[in-house]
C-alpha cells in the first residue's frame, strides 16, 4: 500500500501534468515545495531561500483558479512572513493577477519557444532548415539510430543514465539551472527517446506530459562527447516525427534566456541602467546564449518569460540566485 506522502505526491504530479507549462520539471524538483489550498484544484510551486517563496511559472491550476489560488498562496506567505518572487512568469498572469496583488516591478528575461510538430522544421526552406538536414543526415549516414524507451528494461535504464552522468561530467565553468537531471523519478507522464551508435546509447531526449496544450515540453536533451555530429538534431526531429503521427499540436522547448533585457518596467531610470548591465554580465559568465544557437534552428514561434518583483534588492536577487542553482565554480 502506498503511504499517504507517496499518495500526495502521486496526485501533485497528475496536477502538475494536466496544468503545467514550462517550469514543469523545476516544480517537480525535490528542491520546490508546494503549496496547495483544499477548495482549489491545483498548486504551487516554490523553492524557499530563508524567508523567500521564490516561485516558478504561473500557477498549476485552470485559468479560471489564477486568481483564487494566487491569493491564497499571497495570504499564506503574508502569514508566515514570507517574502515573493515570480520567476518564468507569463505576461498574461503578470498583467491581470500579479499587478493586484503589489507586484509592479517585470522584467522580460526569456522566451518560451514553441512549434507545431504537424509543420515538420525538416522540411523548412532557407539556411536554418538545410542545417538541420545536413545535421540529421550526417548523423544516420554516421550510423546513429533513434528509438523510444516504452517498456521496463533496467540495463537500457542503466545505459541511459550513464548519458546523463557523462553529459554533467562534461559541463564545466559556471552553471545555472532550473532543475536537476532526473531522468527516470516521476515517471508518469514522461516518455524517453534514446540515440544509438555502434550498440551504445550516445543521446537521450526526455519530453514532459503537458495536458493543458496537449503536447509535450523537450526539457532534457544530452549526448555524450563522443556521439557523432548531428545527433542531437536526429533525437529532436525523431521526437518530433512520432508526436506528429500522433498528431499532436504543441511542443515546448522550456524556457530560453534572451541575450539582453527586452522589457523591464517598475524601476527608476539609475537601477534600470543597473539592472540591464547585471544582466548582460550574467549571460556573459552563464553563456546563456548556448540554447538559443541550438533550439533556433528548428524557427519556433515564442511566448515571452518574466521575472515578477514587489521590490527588488540584494537580499532578493541572492535568493534568486540560490533558487537558479547558480554557481561559479
Amino acid at each position: 500500500m502506498q503511504t499517504e506522502v507517496e499518495n500526495a505526491r502521486e496526485t501533485q504530479i497528475e496536477l502538475v501534468r494536466k496544468f503545467g507549462g514550462a517550469t514543469t520539471d523545476a516544480i517537480l524538483d525535490p528542491s520546490c515545495q508546494f503549496y496547495q489550498d483544499p477548495t482549489i484544484e491545483g498548486l504551487i510551486g516554490y523553492r524557499l531561500i530563508q524567508n523567500y517563496a521564490v516561485v516558478f511559472g504561473d500557477p498549476v491550476c485552470s485559468k479560471n483558479d489564477l486568481e483564487a489560488l494566487t491569493s491564497s498562496f499571497e495570504n499564506y506567505c503574508t502569514m508566515n512572513n514570507l517574502q515573493t518572487l515570480y520567476v518564468i512568469a507569463s505576461p498574461s498572469f503578470c498583467k491581470n493577477v500579479l499587478t493586484k496583488y503589489g507586484y509592479s516591478i517585470f522584467i522580460e528575461i526569456g522566451e518560451v519557444p514553441y512549434l507545431d510538430p504537424r509543420e515538420n522544421p525538416f522540411d523548412h526552406t532557407g539556411t536554418k532548415g538545410s542545417l538541420i538536414r545536413r545535421k540529421v543526415r550526417h548523423a544516420t549516414k554516421d550510423g546513429v539510430t533513434v528509438e523510444e524507451y516504452t517498456s521496463f528494461d533496467p540495463e537500457l535504464e542503466a545505459e541511459i543514465e550513464k548519458v546523463g552522468e557523462a553529459w554533467l561530467k562534461k559541463r564545466q565553468g559556471p552553471q545555472i539551472h532550473i532543475s536537476n537531471v532526473r531522468l527516470f523519478e516521476d515517471k508518469f507522464g514522461k516518455r524517453w527517446f534514446y540515440a544509438k551508435h555502434h550498440d551504445k546509447v550516445v543521446g537521450i531526449l526526455l519530453i514532459n506530459q503537458l495536458q493543458a496544450r496537449s503536447g509535450w515540453l523537450m526539457n532534457r536533451l544530452m549526448i555524450t562527447p563522443e556521439a557523432p555530429h548531428g545527433t542531437p538534431e536526429l533525437l529532436v526531429i525523431s521526437a518530433l516525427d512520432k508526436l506528429r503521427e500522433e498528431d499532436c499540436p504543441f511542443v515546448s522547448f522550456g524556457m530560453i534566456p534572451l541575450r539582453s533585457i527586452k522589457e523591464l518596467s517598475g524601476l527608476n531610470p539609475i537601477t534600470t541602467k543597473i539592472a540591464r548591465f547585471g544582466y548582460l554580465t550574467a549571460a556573459r559568465i552563464y553563456k546563456l546564449d548556448g540554447l538559443r544557437s541550438f533550439w533556433g534552428k528548428f524557427e519556433p514561434k515564442s511566448e515571452p518569460a518574466l521575472l515578477a518583483f514587489k521590490k527588488m534588492n540584494l537580499p532578493t536577487l541572492k535568493a534568486l540566485l540560490v533558487a537558479l542553482n547558480a554557481s561559479i565554480a
